[in-house]
């Protein structure tokens, strides 16, 4: 119970955090690593996957405890 909170928790801060590293700059440049065209294949679903598998163990989670 405790540990799908945790690992939940860390899933969508972590989706977060490359969501916020991929924000473009004032310019509307992309970041260094997001200027190949594989990369812009995979690392939006990449995030994606780790938010909704995130939020999936959350209501794991809640629905474990009620």
């Amino acid at each position: 119970m405790a540990s799908e909170l945790v690992i939940g928790s860390i899933l969508v801060a972590f989706s977060g955090v490359l969501l916020f590293i991929g924000l473009p700059n004032k310019a509307g440049e992309p970041p260094r690593f997001l200027r190949f065209e594989a990369s812009l294949v995979f690392y939006p679903p990449i995030v994606e996957a780790l938010f909704v598998l995130g939020v999936a163990e959350l209501i794991s989670a809640y629905l474990a405890i009620r």
